[in-house]
């Protein structure tokens, strides 16, 4: 995708720009500040692509990037995965054992855990690590310390006190890249794709759901389920219950039978369903 531009919540030194950067090297970037921002900057033509971390192999799910999907009409066309590296960074001449405070994102605390586990420090959210690598070098905070990019040591006069600081090793995130216009799949690729269904009320329902897709041999890759915004609660007789709709990928392109006949099978359990794109299976990690 040369000269693509490409819209994504973040700022300079963030860990999804160096995402982008290397997905796309010659792309044109539009940082934002919202995830939403990026989809509706697609959606109203002033960027071609948005980016949406989607998936940890660690942490698990972006649960909020699963909530927005479907708030959005645009198609996923593309998935990338990349192996993300988080650095430890603090001001020149701080070293570990200064450190009261670690400044980061959730996901990236999370995903140093057991890391941090071994400093005696305070955990401290911010929207992006970068965010508290500018406070750190603003406020001259000399027992603080950030989890970032190594490029944001670079950006605000920090040190790297440890490279690969997370808890494992490859660390991968899996993004996906939303378009206004669908794939047409290729005849001999290996494609994936993704849906979003609610259930009608009765027994076995989910049962019934994924049964459409055993049924007809098609593997499932990714199940994840949350709560539907729009009608949050059910009622059965006395008895008031969460209400969830169903996020599922499967290794099927939308011009293979089988998965035309799953999606069939599944429409007579659903009470709505969404196709939010059918995209080529990602092999490698960049």
């Amino acid at each position: 995708m040369c000269d693509v531009c490409v819209a994504y919540q973040g700022s300079p030194g963030t860990v999804i720009e160096a995402f982008v950067l290397k997905a796309f090297p010659e792309c044109t970037t539009v940082p934002l500040q919202r995830s939403e921002a990026a989809l509706e900057a697609v959606e109203s033509s002033l960027a071609d692509i948005a980016i949406l971390p989607i998936e940890n192999a660690y942490t698990g799910s972006f649960h909020k990037s699963y909530d927005i999907l479907l708030s959005h009409d645009l198609q996923i066309v593309q998935e990338v995965q990349m192996d993300v590296e988080l650095c430890l960074l603090a001001l020149p001449g701080v070293h570990k054992d200064d450190l009261k405070t670690i400044f980061s994102h959730p996901q990236y605390l999370a995903q140093c855990e057991h890391s941090i586990s071994g400093l005696s420090v305070s955990k401290k959210n911010v929207d992006h690590g970068v965010v508290g690598a500018e406070i750190i070098s603003k406020q001259n905070l000399r027992d603080s310390g950030v989890i970032c990019s190594a490029r944001a040591a670079e950006l605000y006069g920090l040190n790297i006190l440890e490279c690969n600081f997370q808890d494992e090793s490859p660390n991968v995130t899996r993004y996906l890249v939303l378009a206004k216009t669908a794939n047409l799949p290729k005849e001999h690729d290996q494609y994936k794709t993704s849906v979003v269904f609610g259930l009608e009320e009765g027994p076995g329902a989910l049962c019934k759901a994924l049964g459409s897709f055993w049924k007809r041999g098609i593997n499932l890759t990714k199940i994840e389920s949350r709560p539907n915004r729009g009608k949050p609660m059910r009622i059965r007789g006395t008895e008031k219950l969460f209400n969830y709709i169903f996020y599922v990928d499967f290794e099927a392109s939308m011009t293979d039978v089988r998965a035309q006949n799953a999606l069939k099978g599944l429409e007579e359990v659903a009470s709505f369903l969404r196709v939010l794109g059918c995209y080529p299976c990602s092999t490698t990690t960049i």
